[in-house]
């Protein structure tokens, strides 16, 4: 197999041990490839960063910086890597930290070659894969929370202040933000804030957007 076509996979783990087996048993497929390693989250952190693998597969409790922490800080800067935990421990407080993060799998050490493998050709095909019953569970209830959560967000009523309404107003009549500052005698800096926060309300990047919007919704 082209070694471009394998899965790029970068491995965190503080025990060296554990570290040499999973290399070992990942490097001997053919359509994987360990790319780097590193031993605590910190150099995880880097590493994603730098080299933004396919998968980057890390141990939850490492030192100097915990695979949490280092997930977070990834998953922040929208990195393409997928993040696959695994932990000696099949704790509830850990795997809702894992989803809320937005990591795609949770594997516990003790999983056969066979499962460690499966979770991530399932995680490169934009699936969970999270091992154990309860985790499953756990998956399951979390992810419907969510979507309900979203669901609720999108039927709320669009909401904006007297004064941000009167803002896109202007705007919308092609107001630039020093004409409104000096309108309102206010500095441009508050100005661009007001666009910022409405653009934030009505869940929109550009505020052309955020207009049009408003001129569906009636607001303006």
């Amino acid at each position: 197999m082209d070694t471009d076509k394998k899965i790029t996979i970068l491995l965190a783990d503080d025990h060296e041990i554990f570290r040499n087996g999973v290399e070992h048993l990942i490097n001997n497929e053919p359509d994987m490839k360990i790319v780097a390693t590193a031993v605590n989250g910190l150099e995880a952190l880097q590493k994603g960063l730098e080299l933004q693998p396919d998968i980057i597969l890390m141990d939850i409790s490492m030192p100097i910086m915990t695979g949490l922490e280092a997930a977070a800080k990834l998953m922040k800067r929208n990195i393409k890597s997928h993040i696959i935990f695994f932990s000696l421990y099949d704790r509830d407080d850990y795997v809702l930290q894992s989803l809320k993060i937005g990591v795609k799998g949770y594997m516990l050490k003790d999983s056969s070659n066979k499962t460690f493998l499966k979770s991530i050709r399932q995680v490169m095909q934009g699936d969970y894969f999270y091992s154990g019953d309860l985790t499953n569970l756990l998956v399951g209830e979390y992810l419907k929370k969510e979507k309900q959560s979203e669901e609720n967000e999108k039927n709320m009523p669009i909401h904006l202040s007297n004064r941000e309404i009167e803002i896109l107003n202007q705007i919308r009549n092609g107001k630039s933000n020093k004409d409104l500052a000096t309108a309102y005698n206010v500095s441009t800096r508050t100005i661009e804030t007001h666009r910022l926060n409405i653009m934030r309300r009505l869940g929109v990047k550009h505020i052309e957007n955020a207009i049009e919007l408003a001129i569906r919704e009636g607001i303006i």
